[in-house]
């Protein structure tokens, strides 16, 4: 049986990290002088769709200059830095509350960690490698360095990390896959940091981010395979497309939902992205349990939600 995790913008809330909206709230601070990028966010769904919007300006008929567009980019990546700013002064990632169930002794039953977030919480705070685990470490197959410099308590860096080769899979480390890029992450061509409309056509573009989905597909298709995704809310269509591609290929695949709506989730996004709703394709994965607690309350003594969680292991 194999065990996967994925992880969206609402996993590194649980440590005081943004989600979306929250973020667009600290880049429309950023974009007052400049009013027309000011506008186009505040009049968008979302700072993606603004994005979005501002890369194909000749489609959008919003008129964005080049120039205009690398300061929206420029603010976007500010706005992460600043999330990275404060989970870098962190102490460490034990949450609030934490008794004998911690957070560092769950993440390593995992077999691999897909994580479609761009911030820098797992790097500045976590490690597979404990007495308890498997594992001797994490690491980011592709990265150079693959494992990421350890940080002393409170210490932040602004670090940048070049895309290299994949290797044959570590058997000694957990592997962590951040199917966006990252917000320090580069190669020849230039960042891989994955925002924005088109993130199917510009994950295509990078090979290691392509490589990546591929891998998550090789997870998924494994026999009895088990996918526990924590915080994220089915808005982006490519990775709602590979999930139910998963499921319909491989029907011993099941699904554990951590999110505040369980497995309501599946409807967020696209209830929001028509008039007439129907149910999202996404709404047939096949559901083997779910818990609607946040992570802080799970791992801060809430012995009854943390069996929940526990029994998607066995």
């Amino acid at each position: 049986m194999t065990h996967v995790l994925l992880t969206g913008a609402g996993f590194t809330r649980n440590w005081g990290g943004w989600l979306a909206k929250e973020l667009e709230g600290d880049l429309l601070a950023r974009l007052a002088p400049h009013e027309q990028l000011r506008r186009l966010v505040q009049n968008s769904e979302n700072y993606e769709e603004a994005l979005g919007k501002a890369r194909n300006s000749g489609y959008s008929g919003i008129g964005v200059s080049p120039e205009q567009l690398k300061t929206l980019e420029d603010a976007i990546k500010e706005s992460f830095w600043a999330m990275n700013m404060a989970l870098g002064q962190r102490v460490s990632m034990y949450l609030a509350g934490e008794s004998k169930r911690s957070i560092l002794e769950f993440l390593p039953k995992f077999d691999a960690i897909f994580t479609l977030n761009q911030d820098l919480l797992l790097e500045f705070h976590y490690n597979a490698g404990h007495p308890a685990s498997r594992w001797i470490g994490s690491y980011y197959p592709g990265i150079e360095p693959e494992v990421a410099t350890p940080l002393s308590p409170g210490e932040v860096v602004r670090i940048e990390r070049r895309v290299g080769t994949i290797r044959a899979l570590d058997p000694k480390r957990q592997p962590i896959y951040k199917l966006h890029g990252s917000v320090e992450w580069v190669d020849g061509s230039g960042s891989l940091f994955v925002v924005g409309g088109g993130k199917e056509a510009y994950i295509q573009s990078k090979p290691l981010l392509r490589q990546y989905s591929e891998i998550f597909m090789e997870y998924l298709s494994r026999p009895n395979a088990r996918l526990m995704i924590i915080g994220y809310g089915f808005a982006d269509e490519y990775i709602n497309r590979l999930l139910v591609e998963a499921s319909q290929s491989n029907p011993t695949m099941g699904v554990f939902h951590v999110h505040p709506e369980g497995r309501d989730a599946v409807h967020r996004g696209a209830r929001a992205r028509v008039a007439i709703y129907s149910a999202p394709p996404t709404a047939s994965l096949p559901c083997i349990g779910e818990s609607r607690r946040l992570l802080t309350t799970t791992f801060g003594g809430d012995a009854l939600e943390f069996e929940k969680l526990m029994r998607f292991f066995v």
